[in-house]
């Protein structure tokens, strides 16, 4: 394993960064010691779905408020032996007692924010236990014990953990504060964090499976905290969720293959941005120049309308991708929801050639704040993605539109990246910039990771990190960005003849590991 920690961004300059190379395996997470859950599994011989399995429900304690088992699950996996690219999604429903009426009462007019309206049924358990029932090769149970042990046992707090309880802390109930804030105060990295009931959960969904959750105890908790606030739920409403495998979504971007993941998911929207952009929009263009920020917006604004419009539950009304995709984009309104969400995303690379770009979430910092005290978890705010109308707005049973998404690239008919990042809705414009780093200007994943971005507020401001050129006098309000800044978290994995190259990046505070 070789480990960098600085590397040349290409204008001279050394920028810090986190960064394995190896030969038989890799995993890229936000969370060190979820990595090394990752790491172990494919040192004994485990598959990267193996791996996935380890490392997701590992950031499920170490980073809860991002990524917790009461949030959703997302991934894009490539079968080696296959050679096909399979994507699940493992994102929650409504309770059957969540009505839009119900859910404009607790808004007062509006799609709540937080609270119990906003709780989906949660998606990851039952996800990542399917991934491993289609791909994995060692025994779940084993899979599942260093999550159990760091939450039975405790952790030191890493930075992530710390800043998501700072932003949250006044919002959360005693019994929260309790688990995640044992000295009264927002943690400081390396407090010690002990979840001892989360830990009781995850091992009894080790031994018996999704069922223990769905069918279990925690299901009964969870709809007995949400009637107490008013939201009912039925058995069934949690006994019947499984994850979904639909056929990825796929472009050819300049003779590269990108595979997205279709509605529920706005994953769509990268696709339409690309293939705007592939019209000619960034000729031209330097990496860090004013050129593409301008041509990259204007393929955004229209394509986050578009978003608006048409997509949602495809379970729920005519989801049309190809006509989403496919029919001209014209000038549309600036005004669009854009907003920052707390998710993790991780990335896996093995000796078979399998990959795995997986992507969790409870959405925004400690996702609704109804806290389950009883089973240790979090529950999401995923139905704070609903609309009050349109294809997108609130009914029983259905799933909101989500911002998780996740990507694998292919050339040539091998896959080369898998990559994604947290970021809220400002994911799609994320993604059509490391897909253009990675194509139009030839980036490793390391310089990719790091390089600098632009973000788009959903109105009239466009948030730059240090490094472009900015645009002036033009339809934004331009505001530049220290280097790096807040523009979400990214972790990928480079496949390259026997060299395996895995990255984490500057921007968080997770770390690589491989061998």
């Amino acid at each position: 394993m070789v480990l960098t920690l600085y590397y040349d961004r290409g204008d001279g300059e050394l920028v810090p960064g986190k960064t394995v190379r190896a030969e038989h395996g890799v995993v890229a997470s936000e969370q060190a010691l979820a990595s090394t859950a990752g790491y172990e599994v494919l040192r004994r011989g485990g598959n990267a779905f193996d791996a996935a399995v380890a490392t997701s429900f590992a950031l499920a304690v170490t980073f809860h408020p991002a990524g917790g088992i009461g949030g959703d699950f997302f991934g894009m996996l490539y079968e080696a032996k296959t050679g096909k690219v399979h994507c699940i999604n493992a994102s929650g429903w409504s309770p059957s007692g969540l009505t839009l009426e119900l859910a404009k009462s607790a808004g007062r007019g509006s799609i709540p924010r937080f609270g119990a309206t906003t709780c989906m049924v949660p998606g990851l358990v039952a996800g990542v236990w399917d991934m491993h029932r289609r791909f994995g090769s060692e025994e779940f149970r084993e899979l599942l014990s260093a999550a159990v042990g760091y939450a039975a046992n405790g952790f030191p707090a890493g930075e992530g953990l710390c800043k998501s309880t700072s932003a949250a802390f006044a919002e959360l109930s005693e019994d929260a504060k309790r688990v995640f804030a044992p000295s009264g105060r927002p943690p400081v990295p390396g407090e010690w964090i002990r979840q001892e009931a989360l830990g009781r959960t995850i091992s009894d969904v080790a031994d018996a499976g999704p069922e223990a959750f769905y069918a279990g105890r925690p299901s009964e908790l969870i709809r007995s905290a949400l009637e107490e606030l008013g939201v009912t739920s039925r058995p069934a409403d949690f006994r019947d969720f499984k994850p979904e495998w639909p056929s990825p979504l796929s472009l050819d971007y300049k003779g590269v293959q990108v595979f997205e993941v279709p509605p529920n998911s706005m994953g769509a929207t990268s696709l339409l941005i690309l293939k705007m952009l592939s019209e000619g929009g960034l000729a031209g263009a330097g990496p860090l120049s004013k050129r593409r920020i301008e041509a990259t917006m204007e393929a955004v604004v229209p394509a986050y309308a578009r978003r608006d419009e048409m997509l949602g539950d495809p379970r729920f009304g005519d989801i049309d991708v190809e006509r989403f995709i496919g029919s001209p984009l014209v000038a549309a309104r600036r005004n669009s929801r854009v907003g920052k969400g707390d998710t993790t995303a991780f990335s896996l690379a093995d000796s078979e050639g399998n990959l795995v770009s997986g992507i969790q979430s409870l959405f925004n910092h400690f996702g609704s704040r109804v806290f389950v005290g009883g089973c240790g978890l979090m529950l999401n705010n995923r139905g704070s993605g609903f609309s009050l109308s349109g294809p997108n707005k609130v009914e029983p049973g259905k799933r909101p539109l989500h911002t998780l998404s996740s990507m694998i690239l292919e050339r040539d008919g091998r896959p080369f990246l898998a990559i994604g990042a947290s970021g809220g809705d400002h994911r799609p414009l994320q993604h059509a910039q490391f897909v253009t780093n990675a194509v139009d200007y030839a980036m490793p994943v390391d310089l990719n990771v790091g390089h600098p971005r632009f973000l788009w507020n959903g109105s009239d401001s466009v948030l730059v990190e240090e490094g472009y050129e900015l645009p002036e006098g033009g339809p934004f309000n331009v505001r530049s960005l220290p280097m790096p800044g807040p523009t979400g978290v990214c972790q990928g994995v480079q496949v390259s003849d026997r060299c395996l190259t895995g990255v984490c990046d500057i921007r968080g505070d997770g770390m690589p590991a491989g061998f």
